[in-house]
């Protein structure tokens, strides 16, 4: 078996295996699956033309022979076998798709039409399920399997995905239903519109926060975990320190009505006392998009001076924050079916995750995040000082780019290390030099570019010895 996850799509020639796995790609690449595509052929096809100066080459003793032109490079192993190559894609791809090799000790899915043969799932234990246009297979097969239609390519999708990362995934939030919408979509092939069907969206709502009867922030975000998101906006914006200011949160309403879920209510802690004036003070107005959770302020500088310095440490492996990131598939649910949400993971000093979800808005996954972590008691606010009676977070993951609002969020939750999938905003990078924040940004394939902070990340070293920080 290969060290990447790799499944074989076999059937007889004809049954469509090709026709699904040009449909298959596009789809795992939109739920962010890195995908590669190998060619299994049993018979001696030959690996260069005829007479080609390539075919010289190779006939000459090459160990690897290549042919390049601007649009890509092609390159062949002559003597290779397939397994052992797919080992080498291991960190660069997430799932390898191999058409054909029927024989190999790949699990498969198997391609069958009616005509052709008789299903290969009788005699290759390995066949995971069998997609094919009828509802039944042939009356003289009995073996119990799964049955797909062929033109479910989201379900051939959904299967392949448990191959991805198997053993790695974190516990996930509990489901919402609310997160998803189906809507009626047409796509365009390059040459006419198809049929329509349904399509999964990303659902965006708004939630209006209030405190004490006083509406203080709208912000628009996927239903779900709204107490959660409202204890992290919370704390970002200093008006709590951590749970025991929090008396109740709760919905407006009851459920049935129209618009429930989308007001809740904040009722302080008996003796707490929540600074709705100064929050107002600050911003020109209550209304907080999906996509910037700092709108509405009236200067940065009301940003800056909320944001307290960090402590130094803890040191931790440049892998463990390269990690970080990779955690957020697990979070992904709603953007495996939608791709249309972002997601926020928390990790403590051992790799070991502390919260994650998603949403429509960055912020608002962050916001998620920590006011999980708010709600067990696990962070406070810059002002609490006390001995830490749980796993602490130290690595945030973030989804997409990592703007000016996500450093501000993590730096008052106390969280000093950020990861970003994408890039980083010069404001952002401002202030995690200013709070004293590590922020690495473009976080993929176990590589980043890492902008302040550098002396939390230790120095690769031979076993048996110190890790000292990168200067």
């Amino acid at each position: 078996m290969s060290a990447v996850p790799a499944v074989s799509i076999v059937g007889w020639s004809g049954s469509g295996k090709t026709t699904l796995l040009t449909k298959l790609v596009p789809e795992l690449a939109a739920r962010g699956v890195r995908v590669a595509v190998v060619k299994h052929s049993s018979d001696a096809h030959p690996l260069h033309r005829p007479g080609s100066d390539t075919e010289r080459f190779h006939e000459a003793g090459a160990r690897l022979t290549g042919f390049a032109v601007p649009s890509g490079v092609q390159l062949t192993m002559p003597g290779a076998a397939l397994d052992t190559q797919l080992a080498r894609l291991a960190g660069t791809v997430d799932l390898v798709l191999v058409e054909g090799w029927k024989n190999g000790p790949l699990p498969k899915l198997e391609v069958w039409r009616e005509g052709l043969g008789p299903p290969l799932a009788s005699s290759h234990p390995e066949v995971l399920a069998v997609l094919c246009a009828s509802p039944t297979l042939p009356a003289d097969f009995t073996r119990d399997i799964r049955i797909i239609d062929s033109s479910d390519v989201r379900a051939a999708a959904d299967l392949l995905l448990t191959f991805v990362k198997p053993g790695r995934r974190a516990p996930l939030p509990p489901a919402d239903a609310r997160g998803v919408a189906r809507r009626p979509v047409q796509r365009w092939d390059g040459a006419r519109l198809l049929p329509t069907e349904e399509d999964d969206l990303a659902v965006e709502e708004p939630l209006e926060i209030r405190v004490s009867g006083d509406a203080v922030a709208t912000t628009m975000r996927t239903p779900g975990h709204d107490r959660e998101l409202t204890a992290g906006f919370l704390l970002a914006e200093g008006l709590i320190h951590g749970v025991e200011d929090l008396g109740g949160l709760a919905h407006c309403g009851r459920p049935g009505e129209e618009g429930w879920g989308n007001v809740i209510e904040v009722t302080p802690a008996p003796g707490a006392m929540l600074d709705v004036e100064r929050l107002r003070a600050t911003r020109r107005g209550t209304l907080t998009t999906s996509a910037c959770g700092v709108c509405g302020r009236r200067s940065v500088e009301d940003l800056l001076a909320a944001c307290p310095p960090l402590p130094p440490g803890p040191v931790l492996s440049p892998d463990a924050v390269a990690r970080a990131t990779e955690r957020l598939w697990d979070a992904q649910r709603n953007f495996a079916r939608t791709g249309g949400v972002h997601a926020a993971v928390a990790l403590d000093a051992d790799g070991q995750v502390l919260a994650s979800f998603e949403d429509v808005g960055r912020h608002n996954a962050v916001d998620k995040v920590v006011g999980a972590l708010v709600l067990a008691g696990t962070v406070h606010g810059p002002r609490v000082s006390r001995t830490p009676l749980t796993r602490q977070p130290v690595l945030l993951g973030v989804s997409g780019r990592v703007s000016f609002e996500i450093i501000q969020k993590a730096a008052m939750a106390g969280i000093p290390v950020v990861a970003g999938v994408s890039a980083a905003s010069s404001l952002a990078v401002d202030l995690a030099l200013r709070s004293g924040m590590t922020l690495a940004a473009f976080s993929r394939n176990g590589h980043f570019n890492v902008y302040s902070g550098q002396e939390r990340l230790a120095r690769p070293q031979p076993p048996g010895t110190s890790c000292p920080p990168l200067s």
